[in-house]
């Protein structure tokens, strides 16, 4: 849990109040339901930071290859410092990509949703408290799953291939 973040839980402010679904006064979590939110917001809270990460990093590998190299000829002189470019630009234009499907799929389920309460609400009662992608879909929960890896390694190995191109370009050490 990230302990920079308010404490979102709601502890029971007197000791004349009873805790729910026999959770102990002392318990962190008085609900397992709050138990489950609680784990939403932490989950939405890394990914989000993830994506934030990511873009940073982005940043940083194109920016130290400027630094190191100079010019776009000498980038493109050097194969490392081309590939890692070529991953930031993969990720980027990816994340691009994945957030506008994912805001689509998302808008879709949006216009599903109102477009038939009855169902909706219905699927609801249906899917509660089972491992299910519902309110949302498959499809929305692979490209999220998919759309994480690449945020995570596209940059890395950006990095990486940076590093290889600042070793390979550094002056020979031997006489």
């Amino acid at each position: 849990m990230d302990t920079d973040s308010k404490d979102k839980s709601t502890p029971l402010t007197s000791s004349s109040a009873l805790p729910r679904s026999g959770a102990s006064l002392d318990a962190l979590y008085q609900s397992p339901n709050e138990a489950l939110k609680a784990l939403r917001e932490e989950y939405q809270y890394w990914t989000g930071r993830l994506t934030d990460t990511s873009l940073q990093l982005s940043y940083a590998v194109i920016a130290a290859n400027w630094a190191v190299f100079g010019s776009v000829d000498k980038i493109l002189n050097n194969r490392w410092s081309q590939i890692s470019i070529g991953l930031v630009v993969a990720a980027l234009l990816l994340s691009v990509f994945g957030a506008k499907w994912m805001g689509e799929l998302h808008r879709k389920q949006i216009d599903r949703a109102e477009s038939n309460l009855e169902i909706w609400n219905s699927e609801f009662k249906q899917n509660a408290g089972k491992r299910v992608p519902w309110p949302f879909t498959s499809q929305i929960e692979s490209l999220g799953r998919i759309s994480r890896e690449v945020r995570v390694w596209l940059p890395l190995l950006a990095g990486i291939a940076f590093l290889i191109a600042l070793v390979s370009a550094s002056p020979s050490r031997h006489p």
